[in-house]
């Protein structure tokens, strides 16, 4: 992430791990969760992230693909 923070595994197990230092978003669902994410992103950095798919798994997956994409995180 840009603040320095590393996370590694499945889509799914990073966006966990996202959530797990997120402020205020324990009782979120995953999906809920990477809405919060989406909004956040668009209200605080003026970015869109364009997450799509059906199941978590591939939500989560767009989500880490569109943060990629938008410099929001980086390869490590």
């Amino acid at each position: 992430m840009r603040d320095g923070r590393v996370f590694q595994g499945t889509a799914v197990q990073i966006v966990k791990g996202m959530q797990d230092v997120a402020f205020g978003v324990e009782r979120l669902s995953l999906p809920e969760y990477i809405d919060w994410v989406v909004a956040n992103a668009q209200r605080f950095e003026s970015v869109a992230l364009r997450v799509q798919g059906e199941t978590d798994e591939e939500k989560a997956a767009s989500l880490v693909n569109e943060m990629l994409r938008e410099g929001l995180a980086a390869r490590g």
